[in-house]
């Protein structure tokens, strides 16, 4: 008998350790690896140089890493990891293939199908920042990178703008034919900075514009709100659990 609870015992402990260090690692760890990957990957490796000689493969394999980390966040739920799966496949061989079809058709859908793996990634990021539990510097991490997702997208999306209507947005230099430039204006326009310098000149320009300008300045208010509101309730149930306890 005593061998036998010493073993129910022991099994419990495993399951309780197996069961935190997964919490951990899905909701916490991936969401700050995530968020640190995006900012080395878009922000500081191209600032120190790296992709300058061959910006189409950088730009692909940075995008590989952050779909693979990004999916692998929803591992645990079946049905969304096995959507993030399908969808970021689809992506990742679309944008492969399109090394063999250097065409407007295959950026187009090279854009298209990123667009789909970022809002999915997106989805997934936030069905774990919104998880029951106390509201940590993590979740806040998480919700970074799901603003900084939304950049990445709209910088996508003009770019398929751009190419079915040339001339639709306006630069001193002339188009834009880079994939910092876009990046730089979906940025510069998600936190309304709007210097001025890159200007949509036809209506779905400025549409998908305005758009980003107002989720950028909707998303940081409601998710501020959500997780207040998260960390008050996770607070009032501690009292709540402690007052029965007494």
């Amino acid at each position: 008998m005593a061998e036998h609870a010493v073993r129910r015992r022991s099994e419990v402990v495993r399951r309780r350790a197996r069961g935190i260090i997964i919490d951990t690692w899905q909701s916490q760890a991936n969401l700050s690896l995530f968020l640190v990957l995006e900012v080395l990957i878009a922000f500081v490796l191209p600032s120190l140089g790296f992709g300058r000689k061959d910006v189409r493969l950088y730009g692909d394999m940075g995008f590989s890493i952050l779909l693979i980390s990004g999916v692998a966040i929803a591992w645990g739920r079946k049905r969304l990891f096995t959507v993030a799966v399908i969808v970021g496949g689809i992506a990742l061989g679309v944008r492969w293939l399109a090394w063999g079809y250097r065409s407007f058709r295959a950026e187009l859908w090279d854009d298209w199908a990123t667009i789909l793996a970022i809002l999915v990634i997106a989805f997934v990021l936030l069905a774990q920042i919104f998880r029951t539990g106390r509201v940590t510097h993590v979740r806040i991490q998480g919700a970074i990178a799901v603003y900084v997702l939304f950049g990445i997208g709209y910088a996508h999306a003009y770019h398929v703008v751009g190419i079915l209507h040339p001339g639709a947005f306006v630069a001193p230099k002339g188009e834009l034919s880079q994939p910092a430039d876009w990046v730089y204006f979906s940025f510069v326009t998600l936190t309304t900075v709007g210097y001025g310098d890159i200007t949509p000149a036809i209506p779905i320009a400025r549409a998908l514009a305005i758009g980003e300008a107002l989720l950028g300045q909707l998303y940081l208010a409601i998710m501020v709100a959500r997780l207040v509101a998260m960390e008050l309730v996770f607070w009032q149930q501690k009292v709540m659990e402690n007052g029965t306890k007494e």
